[in-house]
């Protein structure tokens, strides 16, 4: 028990679609329960709809979950029953610690008071005393970045001004559970990267996160877990790559998305010294392209599945193509932590038929450590998978070339040269 932040139980929350019928059940509401009757708000009326229909799910302290789904599935109205925004209808919602939500940055602002005195009124709606405040203020107005405009009233600020002043402030309540629902949205790149750093110092110090956003890299960047929402109702939690494939499915094929368990392959079918199948999502994609078997050969062409950060690695794969177009091929290489420390796009045309795909990697310029393969092959526009698949694993053993890797994108990028057999 001490070690969860969030425990959510057979949630549901819905809304009337006219306002006719909110007033009409609103006063119903209110008059059942003045005279102490017992409504089944489990049950849609008339005009009802549920926004979020029997959720559960847990947090642990210090974990970072993404929830992740198109518009209107659910995600936002779940947020802010997490922050106490909406009461749900049906079910349980306990939060253990601190709570600071980056729901609606800047809400709370007065239009006429400078950014200052803003500072100081959406602070203590976030639950800051006036000392806290004095002591943050210069900080919070640094991290802003518009110092110059601090005594200006903010109805004249730029909607990008107002979102930097809204998540100064927050970003400064130190909560225990931080919830931010989307708010990167808006802001040039260097502040959504000045954002980014400052939730990750956060996450390193023990925040647990609650985060929605429509940036993929964001939330495989930020979260080792996500929640695929579709129609109010968590259909996918776990793994957060695997929750991203349910979500690029969903918005690349238009197709509604069940919950399907990935398969694990047992590797019986594939040669000897081929990358093992770790995860492969049948329903993600056309398949039109099958990846047979997938080797990394050393400078002899010999499988192995250990080198050095210095070497000559040629990646081989052996597919079988139902297509005859241009593709282009993704390949990344992830550590043990998820991070994409080193990536590729190639351009190749498949013809119909077996055919091999050799990439060089001269040298293969990783750190020492365990990484795993990722290997996709998309259509011409880079929209739609051909086929998709995580291989692994292998090691590299020496500290050259990187010392550092990359969180949100691979570090390095590379162009290696290709050939099709």
């Amino acid at each position: 028990m001490s070690d969860i932040a969030i425990r959510v139980e057979n949630v549901s929350k819905k809304f009337a679609t006219r306002m006719r019928y909110v007033m009409m059940y609103g006063a119903l509401d209110i008059a059942a329960s003045f005279f102490g009757v017992n409504l089944k708000t489990d049950q849609l009326r008339k005009g009802e709809f549920f926004a979020v229909n029997d959720v559960s799910f847990e947090v642990k302290k210090g974990e970072a979950v993404g929830l992740i789904g198109a518009n209107g599935a659910g995600k936002s109205t779940m947020l802010k029953m997490l922050n106490g925004i909406y009461m749900p209808d049906k079910g349980h919602i306990e939060m253990h610690g601190r709570v600071g939500a980056l729901i609606e940055v800047g809400a709370g602002f007065h239009p006429m008071l400078t950014g200052r005195e803003n500072i100081y009124i959406n602070g203590s709606i976030l639950g800051l005393k006036k000392k806290e405040l004095d002591k943050k203020l210069d900080s919070i107005i640094d991290f802003s970045g518009i110092e110059e405009f601090i005594d200006m009233p903010v109805k004249n600020y730029s909607s990008g001004m107002y979102v930097r002043l809204g998540f100064a402030i927050a970003a400064h309540c130190n909560p225990d559970i931080l919830i931010v629902d989307e708010v990167l949205a808006v802001g040039d790149a260097k502040f959504r990267r000045k954002c980014l750093d400052h939730l990750l110092g956060l996450q390193k110090q023990g925040t647990t996160f609650i985060l929605v956003s429509h940036n993929m890299a964001t939330i495989e960047g930020i979260c080792t877990d996500a929640i695929f929402f579709n129609k109010g109702k968590n259909v996918y939690s776990g793994n957060s790559t695997v929750a991203i494939s349910y979500y690029e499915k969903q918005q690349l094929l238009g197709q509604d998305v069940e919950e399907q368990a990935y398969s694990l392959s047992s590797n019986s079918s594939l040669m000897k010294g081929s990358l093992k199948l770790i995860k492969h999502l049948p329903e993600y994609g056309t398949h039109d392209v099958d990846v047979q078997a997938i080797y990394l050969l050393d400078k002899d062409n010999t499988p192995q599945t250990s080198f050095f950060s210095n070497e000559k690695v040629f990646l081989k794969v052996e597919v079988k193509s139902n297509v005859d177009r241009q593709v282009i091929l993704r390949v990344y290489f992830r550590d043990d932590q998820g991070v994409t420390c080193l990536g590729t796009h190639k351009n190749a045309h498949l013809e119909k038929g077996e055919q091999e795909i050799y990439l060089t990697f001269d040298p293969v310029m990783l750190t020492t450590g365990r990484y795993l393969l990722v290997f996709h092959i998309y259509d011409e526009t880079f929209t739609l998978p051909y086929s998709n698949g995580h291989y692994g694993y292998f090691e590299v053993n020496s500290k050259t070339v990187i010392e550092s890797r990359g969180k949100i994108s691979p570090y390095c990028w590379i162009d290696p040269p290709l050939q099709i057999k």
